[in-house]
């Protein structure tokens, strides 16, 4: 990754060159005459990072949010900090301070609002990015001096392997999904358009081991990923595809190694693990299993019958025989089934919070909340409209604790009681059990509130 970070000093310098030395210089010279406020912004890269130059481009945006100019730092012959000055009139301000390494890669808007996306330019491959956001308020006739700590804002998907992959197969993929897309200047991910990485693996030397080294760079994602790993037996057959969600998000400034082993004949079951090698921290795992019953289109494979399914029964287990109540479909936990209508209500392997709909309206944040749901994560084989759980449904699925991942404690969740937005937190005894505390429903919706969403489907 060094080699990806060397070059952005010139990089950056170009940039800056286009952006700030032509018209944005001169307007901010007639507004300073009468400014006696001098602003100096140090930057820095977080201590334990790996090499990375402080040297960024500072966006500064006025207490209105409109764009007042672009600064860059000089390193001055200081490796690990870099510095800039500026006479600023009497106010606050915002400043995102940028730093990737192959800023060209990148669409930044000439003249940006803080809620304005850093996106990845169309066809063009990630590149590290690292960024930092302050806020400040300048007084008449002071000096004051702002520390940025640049912070890395990708991962990398460092490699992938499958082991012990049967004879027959002539092809395996993994794909991982979703990811962000973007950044605001503000430091916020944008929901919008998540990506997905298909990565086609390579038989190794090694008898039944599938590899790809793709190291591919991507904002965090968005929530939980889901992972599907799909085999080719022949080019006539149909892609034997396994799904599966992972214990945790894959966050920013981490390297994953992402390693699965299939075992046969009988009661397969594929189980690996992502292993972290982090940028600045110390290494650490997250572990997913799945097995052959998390198959969306295979056929001749796998117990056909609850009597050839050593899971059958169990509230964990995942089925690919018409749903069952508090068990798993597709990778999804089954509220509730009409059997005699063939329908059934999944609950959303992937929760989110941190929503904000700017308004204390019930009806605003309900056409909020309802508007994030038309981009939520989709699942392989399950298709449908994404809505807000009902009160009823939270406390029917909440008889399976093995659904909600909640620490010992309380979260609030977004539920509908008669049609109308509420919040009710649900809390984890120390025996594991989840209780829903219907004396904790309110209105008074925040952003530790958890979106977990549900789906009616028909089978």
């Amino acid at each position: 990754m060094k080699s990806l970070m060397i070059h952005s000093v010139a990089v950056i310098c170009g940039f800056v060159c286009l952006v700030s030395c032509n018209e944005q210089e001169s307007d901010l010279q007639s507004v300073n005459q009468s400014a006696n406020n001098q602003l100096r912004i140090v930057t820095h890269t977080r201590e334990g990072e790996e090499a990375s130059s402080p040297i960024a481009s500072v966006y500064l945006f006025n207490g209105n949010n409109e764009y007042v100019r672009t600064l860059q730092t000089d390193a001055d012959g200081n490796y690990t900090s870099a510095s800039a000055s500026v006479k600023l009139p009497e106010g606050s301000y915002t400043l995102c301070a940028v730093s990737p390494s192959d800023l060209p890669f990148f669409r930044l808007p000439a003249a940006p609002v803080p809620t304005s996306a850093i996106a990845l330019a169309e066809g063009q491959a990630m590149s590290d990015f690292l960024m930092a956001t302050s806020t400040v308020t300048v007084a008449d006739g002071n000096e004051r001096t702002v520390d940025m700590v640049l912070q890395r804002k990708v991962l990398e998907l460092s490699s992938v392997t499958i082991s012990q992959v049967p004879a027959d197969v002539i092809g395996v993929s993994v794909s991982i999904a979703p990811f962000y897309s973007a950044i605001q200047f503000n430091g916020t991910y944008v929901d919008d358009n998540p990506l997905s990485y298909t990565f086609d693996l390579t038989a190794t030397a090694t008898t039944g081991v599938w590899q790809a080294t793709p190291q591919q760079l991507t904002f965090p994602s968005k929530g939980v990923p889901t992972i599907t790993v799909t085999f080719t037996r022949s080019e006539e057959d149909t892609p034997h595809t396994y799904t599966c969600t992972a214990e945790d998000a894959l966050s920013a400034n981490n390297k994953y190694n992402i390693a699965g082993t299939y075992t046969e004949p009988l009661g397969i079951t594929l189980s690996g693990s992502i292993t972290l090698q982090p940028w600045s921290t110390d290494p650490s795992d997250v572990t997913f299993d799945f097995d052959e019953t998390n198959a969306t289109n295979n056929s001749n494979t796998g117990p056909t019958s609850d009597t050839d399914d050593p899971n059958a029964g169990s509230g964990s287990s995942e089925t690919t025989n018409p749903p069952v109540a508090g068990q798993l479909y597709k990778g999804c936990y089954v509220v509730s089934v009409d059997e005699e209508n063939h329908t059934a209500v999944l609950l959303s392997p992937t929760e989110q919070n941190n929503y904000n709909a700017n308004s204390s309206s019930t009806s605003v944040w309900l056409t909020y909340l309802t508007g994030q749901l038309s981009s939520w994560p989709s699942i392989t084989g399950v298709t449908g409209t994404w809505r807000i759980p009902t009160l009823i449904e939270i406390q029917t699925i909440a008889n399976y604790p093995e659904a909600y991942d909640i620490p010992v404690g309380s979260r609030n969740y977004f539920c509908l009681i008669d049609s109308v937005l509420k919040e009710v937190q649900l809390g984890k005894k120390g025996t594991g059990e989840v209780e829903v505390k219907t004396d904790k429903i309110s209105v008074n919706y925040s952003p530790g509130t958890y979106l977990r969403p549900v789906i009616d489907i028909s089978y």
